[in-house]
């Protein structure tokens, strides 16, 4: 190595770490940008950050952040995108007849019997701790 690397190559760790402290304060900034627009934005009027992320951000079928995130519908639409289309994917590829359901036509369960209930007055048996 020559005396020019051994001087650019220090030079260069310290540009680096520069580089570094400035994007993570760059980050920083907007995370604290962000959170302010996020806790006055309902105080004063103006677009929710979940009303900015529907109209500029990704497209999500029409639906808003809340929806998708919504914990009791992921569960359900992972199944949906991921099983249903497998499985016709494979059935049609495979040959395999499939049969026509009507979307509406549910099969009635029967509801389950409720266990007798018990009689208030008739004393519970105490069972004392060990």
């Amino acid at each position: 190595m020559s005396w020019l690397a051994l001087l650019l190559v220090p030079l260069a760790l310290y540009a680096a770490y520069k580089l570094v402290g400035v994007a993570i304060k760059l980050v920083l900034a907007v995370v604290v940008v962000v959170a302010l627009y996020w806790w006055a934005a309902p105080q004063m009027g103006w677009p929710t950050v979940s009303d900015l992320v529907y109209v500029f951000g990704p497209d999500l079928d029409g639906k808003r952040i809340e929806e998708v995130a919504d914990p009791s519908r992921l569960a359900g639409q992972a199944a949906e995108r991921v099983t249903d289309h497998v499985i016709d994917e494979v059935a049609e590829r495979g040959g395999f007849a499939q049969p026509e359901v009507d979307e509406f036509d549910e099969v009635a369960l029967p509801l389950p019997e409720s266990a007798p209930e018990a009689d208030p007055e008739t004393p519970r048996a105490h069972n004392p701790p060990m």
